[in-house]
């Protein structure tokens, strides 16, 4: 049996598998040291295929099935093939996946791990939530700029990096779990084109909704603003009720705690400039409210 432990968002997951694993540029630093779990994820090989009985709630390469027992997920390489794998939670901690005798390479790169996991429920169930987001650390905190695809994520991020010496943690996605009190956001291996994926955390100083504009203007958007912003840049499941209760309640956390702006801007140096400003002044603020 190989063994396997990642640490992702501060959630430890054992991998147990009766086969190798081949771990990913995109995994590799989120690979643990530690022999700890808080998910055992158990790979089982079976003979003949499933029957899953439930109702289809999501029907594409991957078919998710209400059940007496849960959500249970099944595998397809294309809608209309039939299944090779089915995971099946048991409960929060532990992890089935149930596949075809044959089928290891369908699911023997550790890519494979977080979808098969589907992360976004994982982290639900450890009050994390995945938010579409460049993620950058800047003076130990974190910056997230949020927005639709093409809206110019990736540009905001290389200005600060390129201008400010930033680092970017993730181009396409970031974790947002509440840590010590803290908003913190976390390093995915999961990063869309932008091939950027570290395993660091930061506490969330500002959340930058973009929008394209023809001059730099920044404007603090209200609690009910901002969870709506953040809300549309949120996986969420909507036919599991739990799931999306749980979003809801950590939006708003968020949005109450967390100052959020919209920032329409240009594609330069000034963009960085006029923003660096506004978080300087808010994080002076912030620290002397603290003393």
């Amino acid at each position: 049996m190989n063994n396997y432990y990642l640490k992702i968002a501060d959630i430890k997951i054992h991998v147990k598998s009766p086969f190798k694993i081949n771990i990913g540029i995109e995994s590799k630093s989120f690979i643990s040291n530690e022999k700890d779990e808080d998910i055992l994820l158990e790979y089982i090989e079976i003979e003949k295929p499933l029957n899953i009985k439930g109702t289809l709630v999501y029907d594409n390469t991957v078919k998710f099935y209400k059940t007496d027992n849960g959500f249970i997920h099944e595998l397809h390489p294309s809608p209309n093939l039939d299944a090779y794998a089915w995971i099946i939670p048991k409960n929060k901690y532990y992890y089935e996946v149930k596949y075809l005798a044959g089928r290891e390479k369908s699911i023997d790169y550790s890519r494979n791990i977080i979808e098969i996991m589907n992360i976004e429920q994982v982290l639900n169930s450890y009050n994390t939530f995945l938010l579409h987001s460049s993620f950058i650390k800047w003076k130990d905190k974190a910056i997230l700029f949020t927005a639709p695809s093409g809206t110019g994520k990736s540009t905001q991020a290389d200005l600060w990096e390129k201008y400010e010496n930033a680092e970017i943690i993730n181009g396409d996605r970031s974790g947002i779990r509440k840590m010590d009190g803290k908003w913190t956001a976390y390093g995915l291996p999961i990063a869309g084109s932008s091939g950027i994926y570290k395993n660091k955390k930061a506490e969330i100083s500002h959340i930058i909704v973009l929008k394209q504009g023809k001059e730099n203007k920044l404007t603090q958007l209200s609690p009910r603003e901002a969870f709506i912003k953040l809300y549309s840049e949120t996986l969420v499941h909507t036919w599991d009720k739990e799931f999306q209760e749980n979003i809801i309640n950590m939006i708003t956390d968020v949005v109450q705690n967390v100052r959020i702006y919209q920032y329409e801007c240009l594609p330069d140096k000034s963009a960085v400039e006029f923003l660096k400003k506004q978080v300087i002044i808010d994080n002076e603020i912030g620290n002397n409210n603290n003393n």
